[in-house]
């Protein structure tokens, strides 16, 4: 089952990596490599504002990183791609904060995993711990975040 990610919803749930940092979109990717690598499924991750005369698309082993130029952003770019798959999209699972995103994900058939909680299963997987599933207060980074601790 592939996966098509929004990168920079995703960013803010990742422990060590901030939307702040130059090479955030790099350190999520190699996380994402790994990750994948793991569990043995591709992904498409896709970011908004790619820079001019910059590569459109990187690929890293399990993950394709796509880097959308304006008009075009992240949200359309992972709708374009589910409409390309037709009657397939029900194989995809698609991570994503944005409703509008997640809902058009599920009328395709395709199924919607929040980016904290797919963050969470990330975190998960790296403790190498089982357990059941994680919600968001659970999760005392999401709440610093929240109410903006910066320590």
């Amino acid at each position: 089952m592939p996966y098509l990610i929004d990168g920079h919803n995703l960013i803010p749930f990742m422990h060590g990596i901030s939307l702040d940092q130059l090479d955030d979109e790099l350190r999520l990717i190699d996380v994402l490599e790994a990750y994948f690598r793991k569990i043995r499924k591709k992904a498409i991750v896709f970011f908004d504002r790619g820079q001019p005369g910059s590569e459109p698309e990187i690929k890293r082993g399990f993950v394709t990183a796509r880097f959308t130029r304006a008009p075009l952003i992240a949200d359309q770019a992972i709708r374009n791609q589910l409409r390309q798959t037709g009657g397939a999209a029900r194989n995809f699972t698609v991570v994503s904060s944005d409703r509008e995103v997640a809902n058009f994900a599920q009328l395709k058939g395709a199924r919607a995993i929040p980016s904290w909680e797919f963050a969470a299963a990330i975190r998960q997987s790296d403790k190498s711990q089982g357990g059941g599933k994680i919600t968001p207060e659970d999760d005392l980074d999401y709440w610093l975040r929240q109410f903006g601790d910066n320590s």
